[in-house]
C-alpha cells in the first residue's frame, strides 16, 4: 500500500503559523494586564486584623506585662506590637512595627522595666515617632487594628 508523501513546505507553513499565533496569544495575555485603568497601588481584601476581645487582651497584658507581639501578617517581614495602657479597654490602645523606620534594631520587650529596648537605646511602652503606628479602633468587643501601609496613627 504506498504511503502518501507529506510536503515540507506545508509543514513549515504550519510551523511558522503556530509560531506566530503563539506569539500574538502571549503578547495580547501581557497586554491585557496593563489595560483597565491607571492603578498604582494595591489593595488587598484583608488590610485589618481583628486582635480579638479588646477587654481579654487588656486583661492579658496587664496580667503578664508583657504587650502583644504577631509576626507579620501581611509579608511576615516586620512583626507588629499591640500595646495597652491603662484601665480602660476601649482606650489606650497602640499598634506598631517592632523595628523603627530606619531598620536598625528589633524591639524587645523587658518585663521588669516595663521598657522597650533596641540596640542601645531604652524606650517607653509606646516608642513614639520612630516607629510605624497603625490605627487602632474598636468594632463592638473586638480590638482591630488597621494594616494597610499608608495609614498612621497614634494611639487610641
Amino acid at each position: 500500500m504506498p504511503v502518501a508523501r507529506s510536503d515540507p513546505r506545508r509543514a513549515t507553513i504550519v510551523g511558522i503559523v503556530g509560531v506566530v499565533v503563539g506569539s500574538v496569544l502571549i503578547f495580547v495575555v501581557l497586554f491585557a494586564g496593563t489595560l483597565g485603568g491607571d492603578s498604582s497601588h494595591t489593595t488587598t481584601s484583608n488590610s485589618t486584623f481583628n486582635i480579638g476581645s479588646a477587654k481579654d487582651r487588656a486583661a492579658a497584658i496587664d496580667r503578664d506585662k508583657t504587650p502583644l507581639l504577631f509576626n507579620d501578617t501581611a509579608t511576615g517581614s516586620v512583626p507588629l506590637v499591640v500595646q495597652h495602657t491603662g484601665s480602660d479597654p476601649t482606650k489606650g490602645w497602640a499598634a506598631f512595627a517592632a523595628t523603627p523606620d530606619d531598620g536598625t534594631c528589633v524591639l524587645e520587650w523587658n518585663r521588669d522595666q516595663q521598657m522597650f529596648t533596641c540596640g542601645e537605646r531604652t524606650l517607653p511602652p509606646d516608642p513614639g515617632p520612630d516607629f510605624h503606628h497603625y490605627p487602632t479602633r474598636i468594632d463592638g468587643d473586638d480590638l482591630i487594628v488597621d494594616l494597610n501601609p499608608n495609614s498612621s496613627s497614634t494611639s487610641s
